[in-house]
């Protein structure tokens, strides 16, 4: 059995979100949003997103029947991340990770710019007839958002939270 020192990583604790991590939250494609099954198993599912830098929250939409939905109507504590990684050089890589709630949000109540953020990043993908009748949005509200480059960490804390 190997048994080696742990190395922890510093991290640096920051007063704003940093402009790489507001980057990657504007630029990726897919988040991975991570909610807790009501015997504590973690369910994990890759989600299309859009942040919003002014209320400094993320939305994903998704079917109002989803297991993620069902678990987040029993615990509302999440996680998403975004990331970006380098298939060359994984020390390059870097991300974005959201500790904190989440809120459903009837797509008929969401912001009308949130929807078209939403619509004209994905519509490509999705198409025309991408039914958002019978869709939900999760809404989540960072508690703690940590942000990487390579082996570079640092953490901030939501003072509105």
């Amino acid at each position: 059995m190997f048994l080696g020192k742990i190395h922890k990583a510093p991290i640096r604790v920051i007063a704003e979100i940093p402009d790489g991590a507001l980057d990657i939250l504007r630029s990726g494609f897919f988040s991975y949003l991570g909610t807790s099954e009501a015997d504590c198993m973690p369910h994990l599912t890759a989600m299309f997103y859009v942040w919003q830098e002014q209320s400094k929250q993320i939305f994903m939409v998704t079917t109002k029947g989803s297991h993620k939905i069902s678990n987040i109507r029993k615990n509302t504590k999440v996680c998403v991340t975004v990331d970006e990684r380098d298939a060359v050089l994984p020390a390059a890589n870097s991300g974005v990770m959201i500790r904190g709630r989440a809120m459903m949000v009837e797509m008929e109540l969401l912001d009308e710019a949130i929807t078209l953020d939403f619509l004209g990043k994905y519509m490509s993908f999705l198409g025309a007839g991408y039914p958002l009748g019978n869709r939900i949005a999760i809404k989540v509200t960072p508690k703690i958002l940590s942000y990487w480059r390579g082996m570079d960490f640092y953490r901030w804390r939501n003072p509105d939270y």
